[in-house]
């Protein structure tokens, strides 16, 4: 009984962070101490906030470039379960 209970709080975890494929987990790295603004689009409407050290998802494959040549990424804040938008990649450090 005892096995049935341990092995039903793992899948309870296991399905409670949703795994994420195509993601990398990465970290705001903003100099400036200011929060990183995530956006709809590029350059597009705040949507969200992170702050330097915060745990921050990458969607690989969703990157785009604004018309300065800059690179955004598609993100999600750890707290979410959905993507949130898109941030200014200068600013995000992935391993």
């Amino acid at each position: 009984m005892k096995s049935i209970v341990v092995s039903a709080a793992i899948m309870t975890m296991a399905l409670s962070t949703p795994a994420r494929a195509g993601s990398l987990d990465c970290r705001v790295a903003d100099p400036t101490g200011t929060p990183l603004n995530i956006r709809m689009q590029p350059n597009g409407q705040i949507v969200a906030h992170a702050r330097t050290g915060d745990l921050i998802q990458v969607f690989s494959g969703e990157e785009k470039t604004d018309n300065r040549g800059r690179l955004w990424y598609y993100v999600a804040l750890n707290t979410s379960s959905a993507p949130d938008g898109y941030a200014l990649a200068d600013y995000i450090r992935c391993p």
